[in-house]
């Protein structure tokens, strides 16, 4: 049997010391793990928004994204995994964004491009009522 010889208020004095190093010991060797799917969902997205007809209508978003996937390698490189899966993370929705500003710009076209063909219709249709 053992028999503790360290009086009572000395173990309460103590106590918050360890109870502070076991805290932060088990805090400090938890780590944030490595932005493994975030880094590969940026990479996938910057592929497909890659094209040349998202290049020439939004290349501010597509080299936005590429810089910011650069700085999540980086981050990465330095075992910043929080900073490096918020750059991943932006890198994904600027690449999305460019896809859909290059989608929209796509759509419109073809809008004004209906628009006309329904003009030129009405107006044959004008001209043949005429006759």
């Amino acid at each position: 049997m053992m028999i503790c010889k360290t009086p009572p208020q000395r173990r309460n004095r103590a106590l918050p010391f360890v109870t502070a190093v076991i805290f932060i010991s088990i805090v400090g060797c938890s780590s944030t793990p490595e932005p493994v799917a975030e880094m590969a969902a940026a990479k996938t997205s910057l592929i497909a928004a890659d094209s040349q007809e998202t290049l020439m209508h939004a290349p501010v978003a597509v080299d936005r994204a590429k810089q910011k996937l650069k700085r999540a390698e980086t981050a990465i490189a330095k075992e910043e995994f929080d900073e490096a899966r918020r750059l991943a993370e932006e890198a994904q929705a600027d690449a999305e964004l460019a896809q859909a500003i290059a989608a929209k710009t796509g759509t419109e076209k073809a809008v004004k491009e209906l628009q006309n063909s329904i003009q030129v219709l009405r107006e044959e249709i004008m001209r043949a009522r005429s006759r």
